[in-house]
């Protein structure tokens, strides 16, 4: 049943006064026994007089008309916190519950919750790695920041994901796509509102390095490179092509990338899990260096990460390896051509304000973190130390901490759903509505990550698990990108979890999409290039003018204003991104001025 005005202003003024106790109320609750028709609310086969809003707010007293002990098994540990209340009190708790759940409570959409109820995945064996995690979390808050980690001494992982996780610079950020031509403007344009949405197969993607062979490395941030001709990028940056997916809250990936590529098990060396039989780190046994392979479940966000460090396109100079990037970076100070406030809130005590970079070296900070058999040797492997060899194992788990503490799970959403019922307004709560039910978004887009592609939702013993979350949306045919690597040729992409996408447009893994009432109009049409592998929850919706601008309200409660503020631990060095902004360093203060939308734009703007 449909929630009226009159019941939503009902709930938020009995919300201000029951702060105490009603989400314990509300989750005990179960949807089934209750029903709200003709004014009147009916919750185990009882029914209240009435529901009419007071003039001051809603008065609960002369709604109730049941005990505690009637109420229906599911709601008996209601009764429990009657009996510490007076009778009143506990009847205003309970109807206070059922009022909720019939009219559009949380509790009773299945699957969406708080994602501060979601437990952070990391793999159980973690501890035979990482010796102290705040201090691994600090070592790959440093690298993931870094801009002396890209061969041309500019390109660090951040620049990508600069804003809320995302890359929203526009200009050189197109790629020609799968027919290799520039349809929408020239390589190196600057894009403007009037190029989107994008609808010929131009990918909006992330600029990384320009195209050069590696030769060697020079002792300082710029390794040695000879250019290489590029007759698609000609003296520019290359980029990728795909849009740049998010860091924040891709903790929870079962799988990471667009395409899945990177497995959900962390072989220590690249993305591509128990899928390479040849991937070996070095442990010191009995003061011996020796090959062995190891395997950490649920760490998809490691194997992520030490693939682009070493990319032709995205960061390095093609040629590249891993133990050589670990030998420059243990040869430079860390952060060296960045500054770092005092005030951040992982290396702020180890700044070396007022000069740029920490008073540490990563020597010091791989010691500190991992595990000295890791690391403890002199020994000489392949020409490499140790802990140069090791440098993919420090390097992947430790940006993987560092991206466990970038959760962002106190949005208006997460206290809505914690129980506080003022925290969305009426359109917003008619637009979870719309989210829930008419627009199909829970279909794919659930749990607290508000995605199914997660380690919740996935069983890794089950072998279709590894696919869940994995979908064709019919953004474009299935011919210009093949998607998931365990589906291919179907045009199956990771579902992105929709948390602070205010902020990271443009929107799908081609970047076609300026803003967010641009994708509802895409999913009320059904997509754009349905075809045989598209799911079937995408089919054409008829939503209403209002209940999309209600549905676009509703997303852009899922924005955390820590994010939006760069408060702790959305806090970070220095960095300046090419053809994008210079951004200051932040300390855990964060800044004075939010973080803006794609382009400037409205969410609401066709």
């Amino acid at each position: 049943m449909r929630e009226t005005p009159n019941y939503a202003a009902a709930a938020r003024a009995v919300a201000s006064s029951l702060q105490g106790y009603q989400a314990l109320a509300m989750r005990n609750v179960r949807p089934r026994v209750i029903s709200l028709q003709a004014g009147k609310l009916t919750c185990g086969g009882m029914t209240s007089r009435p529901l009419t809003p007071a003039s001051g707010g809603f008065d609960m007293h002369t709604v109730v008309r049941f005990r505690p002990a009637r109420l229906p098994r599911t709601a008996r540990p209601l009764v429990a916190v009657g009996q510490r209340m007076n009778s009143t009190a506990s009847r205003t708790a309970m109807m206070l519950a059922c009022l909720m759940i019939a009219t559009g409570s949380p509790p009773a959409w299945a699957g969406l919750k708080s994602l501060k109820r979601v437990p952070i995945p990391l793999p159980p064996n973690l501890g035979d790695f990482v010796a102290d995690r705040s201090a691994a979390i600090k070592l790959g808050k440093a690298l993931f920041w870094d801009t002396q980690a890209g061969g041309d001494g500019v390109q660090a992982c951040a620049q990508c994901h600069f804003q809320a996780g995302a890359d929203v610079r526009v200009t050189n950020t197109l790629n020609p796509g799968a027919n290799g031509v520039f349809d929408t403007a020239p390589a190196g344009a600057t894009l403007n509102a009037g190029n989107f949405p994008i609808n010929n197969g131009d990918v909006v993607g992330s600029q990384g390095i320009m195209k050069s062979l590696f030769v060697g490395l020079s002792g300082g941030p710029v390794d040695s490179c000879t250019p290489l001709a590029d007759a698609v990028f000609p003296g520019l940056r290359q980029v990728t092509g795909r849009n740049t997916p998010l860091n924040l809250n891709a903790i929870f990936n079962f799988r990471s990338f667009w395409d899945g590529r990177a497995n959900n098990v962390f072989n220590g060396v690249n993305p591509a899990g128990p899928t390479d039989p040849n991937a070996r780190v070095l442990k010191v046994i009995n003061g011996v260096p020796t090959p062995v392979a190891i395997s950490l479940k649920n760490a998809s966000l490691a194997s992520q990460a030490v693939g682009p460090p070493n990319n032709r396109v995205e960061m390095s100079c093609d040629g590249r390896n891993f133990p050589q990037l670990g030998r420059k970076l243990l040869g430079l100070p860390p952060l060296g051509q960045q500054m770092v406030d005092p005030a951040d809130s992982a290396l702020g005590g180890l700044s070396n304000f007022p000069g740029p970079g920490l008073n540490t070296s990563y020597a010091a900070l791989i010691q500190a973190a991992f595990r000295p058999e890791w690391w403890n040797s002199s020994a000489i492997v392949n020409g490499f130390s140790v802990m140069e060899n090791n440098f993919s194992l420090y390097w992947g788990l430790s940006v993987m901490l560092y991206n466990s503490t970038q959760v962002s799970d106190d949005t208006r959403f997460d206290r809505f759903m914690d129980g506080n019922l003022l925290a969305l307004n009426s359109q917003e709560q008619q637009g979870l509505d719309v989210f829930r039910g008419k627009g199909r978004c829970t279909a794919c887009h659930d749990g607290g990550p508000l995605t199914r592609a997660t380690v919740e939702s996935s069983d890794s013993t089950i072998p279709s698990d590894s696919k869940r979350g994995f979908i064709n949306t019919g953004v474009r045919p299935v011919a210009d990108d093949g998607g998931d690597i365990l589906q291919p040729g179907q045009a199956k992409f990771k579902t992105p979890g929709l948390r602070n996408v205010e902020l990271t447009g443009p929107y799908f893994h081609n970047g076609d999409k300026a803003t967010l009432r641009q994708v509802v109009d895409f999913y009320d049409r059904g997509g754009d290039f349905p075809n045989q592998f598209t799911d079937s929850q995408i089919r054409p919706l008829g939503l209403t003018a209002a209940e999309k601008d209600a549905l676009v309200a509703f997303l852009l409660s899922l924005t955390d204003d820590r994010v939006r503020f760069q408060r702790a631990p959305f806090d970070h060095p220095s960095c300046n991104v090419p053809n994008g902004p210079n951004i200051p360093a932040m300390g855990a203060g964060g800044a004075a001025t939010p973080l803006g939308t794609f382009l400037g734009l409205s969410p609401f703007q066709p």
